[in-house]
């Protein structure tokens, strides 16, 4: 992990964020938090928010993440809620949901705080690998809060079986690719995704240790300082939303007013037809930078065409918290332009439309628009 608190670049090697969740895990033994009950993470992706995660994952304990950019009001009616033995995060963060009036706990019942900040000094120094022995794929590892985007936020509960199911059929994948990987190892993502959403996780947390990849954290959003850590940090892959995307596109738009033109001519031309002509395109991001993974919401037709006249490999997939993420996913050697990909190995996905929607389907192929009129 490489993560960049204020000016610093600090990293985290596999061994050592091993470690530190071995000794979260050890500190969750010795205070006697017991499998199922609930510890509350919320703060910024860092070397420490993942291995308090993993530490709970060692021992039954129930996470529940909260977005950094979340208000502590929702924060607050969330402890209430679930009532965690502990709350771990960010310094800041904490401070702030202490001073928060819980108007549905007791003061005198408040949960105990551990800062990230304060790892060093308050974690026991022995890890704790064992994982707790009544572990099985029916056990809850997680409390996921929705967008609130439709609704009100509610919470879904993650089984470890849960992730699992998306998590084996990707590595079964992978292996088939292992062997060229090592021509580019090691891959380095870029992460811009909360670790308390379920894209997030999946780019930061289940895919990474399957190509024992970097993982660079980063949430300064500008274009032009984005572009430069992909190119100084020599990415390979970015995890976005789609805003991100129209943030980048607009960025090379404004900067070069020639652009456009030239996407125009290289429309219909094969992929290293189109890299080589916008290779200057290519040398700001850094030539080992190749692929935008997007999720999160819709992508809109328009930045997904500029992306690929620009000769670069965008995926896409479609998933909700509900489920635990990934329903579908466009297969990254493989990928298909305006789709959100196939469902993965187990999934049934099923398309419902309104009559009036139908007028919609024009492009879809006639036996699926037969379906679904049935």
């Amino acid at each position: 992990i490489v993560s960049y608190p204020g000016n610093r670049r600090v990293t985290t090697t596999y061994a050592e964020l091993a470690t530190l969740a071995g000794r979260f895990s050890r500190l969750l033994a010795d205070r006697g938090v017991a499998p199922g009950e609930r510890i509350l993470l919320w703060g910024a992706n860092s070397a420490e928010w993942v291995a308090a995660f993993f530490g709970c994952v060692l021992r039954g304990v129930i996470a529940v993440p909260l977005d950094a950019a979340g208000s502590v009001d929702f924060a607050a009616r969330v402890v209430a809620d679930v009532t965690p033995r502990l709350m771990v995060g960010d310094m800041e963060h904490l401070q702030k949901l202490s001073q928060a009036n819980l108007t549905h706990a007791s003061t005198s019942n408040s949960p105990a705080n551990i800062s990230f900040e304060d790892f060093a000094s308050t974690l026991p120094p022995s890890p704790m690998f064992e994982p707790e022995p009544s572990l099985n794929t029916e056990t809850p590892l997680q409390i996921l809060f929705t967008s609130g985007t439709t609704s009100a936020p509610k919470g879904i509960v993650h089984t470890h079986g849960n992730v699992l199911s998306s998590v084996e059929v990707l590595e079964r994948e992978i292996k088939k690719y292992l062997r060229y990987e090592r021509w580019v190892h090691p891959l380095r993502f870029l992460h811009t995704l909360p670790l308390s959403h379920v894209f997030g996780q999946f780019m930061g947390l289940w895919v990474p240790p399957l190509l024992a990849a970097q993982v660079h954290y980063e949430d300064n959003l500008v274009a032009g300082h984005m572009m430069e850590r992909i190119r100084r940090e020599r990415i390979s892959v970015a995890a976005v939303v789609p805003r991100v995307l129209e943030l980048l596109r607009l960025h090379l738009l404004s900067s070069d007013p020639r652009l456009q033109a030239r996407l125009n001519t290289v429309q219909n031309q094969r992929v290293w037809k189109k890299w080589w002509h916008m290779r200057d395109v290519h040398g700001r991001f850094g030539f080992k930078f190749w692929a935008f993974v997007s999720g999160g919401a819709s992508l809109p037709a328009e930045v997904e065409q500029f992306w690929n006249a620009l000769g670069f490999v965008l995926v896409q997939g479609y998933g909700m918290t509900e489920t635990t993420a990934l329903a579908t996913l466009n297969h990254p050697m493989h990928p298909t332009r305006g789709s959100i990909g196939k469902p993965l190995a187990g999934r049934e996905v099923r398309v419902i439309a309104k009559a009036d929607q139908l007028t919609d389907l024009g492009h879809a192929p006639t036996h699926i628009r037969e379906h679904i009129r049935e």
